[in-house]
């Protein structure tokens, strides 16, 4: 009973793993197309979500990961730190 029940958890920590890639993809693209701040939230879900929720998946996917949800969060403040560094240059 007990060797079933830990497949189930295993499977349903296993199913985060398309997510969490989606959100770590749509995290940089909102970085570069729509807003920084939209991306650098999706990248910060993606992250918690990678670190808490993917205990028991190779270190290939957990690499991806972090390393999706890490450049949706440098994408963001790139694009937050110009747009600062514009409107000081403007005024």
């Amino acid at each position: 009973m007990e060797a079933s029940t830990e497949k189930v958890l295993e499977s349903n920590r296993n199913a985060f793993v398309p997510a969490v890639i989606a959100i770590g993809v749509a995290s940089i693209v909102c970085s570069y197309a729509i807003n920084n701040y939209w991306g650098m939230t999706l990248a910060m879900i993606a992250l918690m979500t990678t670190q808490f929720g993917l205990r028991n998946v190779s270190r290939t996917i957990w690499f991806w990961c972090i390393g999706l949800a890490t450049t949706g969060i440098v994408l963001g403040l790139a694009a937050l730190l110009m747009r600062i560094f514009i409107d000081t240059v403007r005024h």
